[in-house]
């Protein structure tokens, strides 16, 4: 119970930086349509943390598409080389699977054990150079802290699966 209210504290944060993230004046429309969908997957975590009953099609949907853009962006030739794009479409992938594997039930216990442990690992892993941008004291620390709690908490969604 106590870890369901850390990480609803942990994405309502998130989701509540990443929605100033839409309101700064000087953010272009591909940095709103991020932030809008670091909102709703802050948001959608909760709802997964306290299991909500969110039809899992909207879900995909959502993170599907989630995945799409973030691969896109991490596309973008003149953008400047970070693993930010990347760790984001891989997340989403990751919620993608958790709802899908979530909604078979027993019938992929062992494989969804396996994948889930290793997107894990993953996100706790990489919180690691977000955290790193805080130490470095990085203009975007709250940025910074935000990307990192949104990897954790989903490490630990996933380790709980």
């Amino acid at each position: 119970m106590l870890a369901g209210w850390l990480l609803t504290i942990v994405f309502t944060g998130t989701a509540l930086w990443f929605l100033v993230g839409c309101a700064r004046p000087r953010a272009c429309t591909s940095e709103r349509v991020t932030s809008v969908a670091h909102v709703v997957m802050g948001l959608a975590m909760v709802a997964m943390v306290w299991n909500t009953g969110l039809p899992a099609w909207l879900q995909v949907a959502f993170f599907a598409s989630a995945t799409v853009w973030f691969a896109g962006l991490a596309t973008v030739p003149h953008q400047a080389p970070d693993f930010r794009s990347l760790h984001h479409a891989l997340m989403a992938a990751a919620m993608v699977w958790m709802v899908v594997s979530m909604s078979l039930g027993h019938h992929v216990v062992s494989a969804a054990t396996v994948v889930s442990a290793v997107f894990a690992w993953y996100f706790l892993l990489a919180a690691l150079p977000f955290f790193y941008g805080v130490v470095r004291r990085r203009p975007k620390a709250l940025d910074a802290v935000s990307h990192a709690a949104m990897s954790l908490g989903a490490g630990v969604l996933l380790l709980g699966m």
